[in-house]
This record gives C-alpha cells, structure tokens and sequence, in this order.
C-alpha cells in the first residue's frame, strides 16, 4: 500500500503560535522538530498497518521539516514555496497510484471561533465556497485527492479540526492532539500521548484503507472566494472569467474541480502580490 502524507505544521502537536509557525525565531526552530516528530510517528503507524510505501509532503512552506529527521522509511517532498511553480502545493506529487492520503498537522478555517491559528490558505482570504459549500484547506485537499481518485484516511490536529473533519467525511480516523481554547491557546497533550494518537489512528487508517472512497465535487464547479482586502479582490477578478461581486468578493465557474482549483491557486498568488503590510 502506497500512502501519502500532508503535513501541515498550525496543528502539529504542542504548536499554539504565530512565533512558532513564522520562518525565524527560537520559537519556530524548536516547532520544526515538533513538526518532523508528529509526521515521523503517522509513518510508523501506516508501517504497522501494512503500508509498503510512504511518501510526506511539507504542505507548510515546503521547507519546515528537517530532512534529516524523517523516518528512514519514508521519502521527504521539499519545496521553497516562495519561488517553486508546482501546482498541487499541499499534495505536491500525489497522482492516482497511490492508494490514500493522511493529512497531519492540519488546522481549522478562517473564522473560527476556537480552532487553533485558523485560516483559510493564506491571509488575504475570508472564506471560500465551492458549490455553496463554505471549505477549509482539508476539504479543498480531499477534493483534490479525489480528483486523482484518491480517497483520504486520518485528520490529525486539534480536537475542533478532527470533530469538524469528521462530521462531512464520516470514513477517516482522528488524532487530536491538543485542545483548542482559543486562537493562540490550547491544552496540549504530552508528547508522548500525543505521538501515540497519531500512530495508532494511522494504523487504523491504513488498515481500512479498502473501505475509503475518494471525495470530489461535482462539475460544474462553483468558486466564489471572500478576501479580507478589496483590492486583494480587484487583482483576483484579473484572471479571466472571474467575475467581482462586491468589494471583497470574486466568483469562477469551472468545469471541473481540477480547472477550480488551478484558478484558486492562481487567486491566492495574486491576493499575496497585494503587498499586505501583515505578513501572511
């Protein structure tokens, strides 16, 4: 069984900040380390479940984990997210041979109330809605997934991500590993509780993998996205067929959930170009 690993790092284990998410710092060296412990513990688990092939995707900045820290058993995607052109990001390398996929570390979306640091894909966007439905980074990742046929097994993050993730995808195991209290809070579990979570929900996980089915959204595909600046929305309507709906919010309609996402994709680049004096 071949499997693929998402790894962001708001919701790794023991991870509360923006001092520790953010590329400088003391704060974000020691976060690193946490970040390759909680991606090396869901390899062990996939391994115990039978899996035969593993392959993590640092779906952060691209260079976060240590790569001397991986699992020997597993192979490391890195990317420099500031000057790369790949287009699949969070799932960077992913194609239809691989049997599923395991998000770690992953968070809430924009807004809300308790999910540690929540947001949507970066910090020019609000919300964004495919098919009226409002999604956060995990359900726009699965449905990419299931555009390769490629269905998704384990949510791991805090305890609101893992209840939310749950609700719409009834089939994936969970990890929390922490608590939310609010933005910058949570109850942390040791590390060690927290490390065996995920590995035996990853084993869970791999183990059921012949149950899974793949999730995608049916074409037509309708994006509309609400940004936090209107002139992030002004250069966003510069891709063609987008259409302005109203200071802050834009609309595409696809034919497909892959002609969707590349168009959300090319959004987020052009909302970030805006020069938001807050870093995102």
């Amino acid at each position: 069984m071949k499997i693929f690993i998402s790894v962001d790092m708001e919701g790794c284990s023991g991870i509360v900040s923006r001092q520790e998410t953010m590329s400088a710092g003391d704060f974000y060296r020691e976060a690193r380390h946490w970040m390759a412990q909680d991606a090396n513990a869901a390899v062990e688990g996939c391994l115990e479940g039978g899996a035969t092939e593993i392959v993590i995707c640092e779906s952060h900045n691209g260079l976060d984990i240590p790569w001397d820290e991986i699992h020997p058993k597993a192979k490391l995607m890195r990317f420099d997210i500031s000057t790369s052109s790949l287009i699949q990001y969070g799932l960077e390398g992913l194609d239809e041979t691989f049997d599923a996929v395991f998000f770690v570390g992953h968070h809430t979306g924009y807004g809300d109330s308790k999910g540690v640091i929540s947001h949507t894909l970066s910090r020019p966007f609000r919300n964004v809605h495919v098919n009226g439905r409002c999604v956060d980074d995990i359900e726009i990742w699965t449905a990419l997934a299931g555009h390769f046929g490629v269905p998704v097994g384990l949510v791991t993050g805090d305890d609101v991500l893992c209840k939310q993730s749950k609700a719409w995808l009834s089939q994936i195991e969970t990890a929390a590993v922490k608590y939310a209290i609010d933005t910058y809070a949570a109850r942390c579990l040791p590390k060690d509780k927290a490390h065996q979570r995920i590995r035996q929900a990853a084993c869970r996980a791999t183990q059921r993998i012949p149950e899974l089915k793949p999730f995608c959204f049916k074409a037509p595909v309708k994006l509309e996205i609400d940004l936090v600046m209107p002139n992030a929305a002004g250069r966003v309507s510069l891709i063609p067929g987008m259409q302005r709906q109203g200071g802050t919010k834009v609309a595409y309609v696809a034919d497909s959930y892959w002609e969707a996402y590349q168009t959300l994709l090319a959004a987020v680049w052009l909302a970030i170009s805006t020069n938001d004096p807050i870093p995102w």
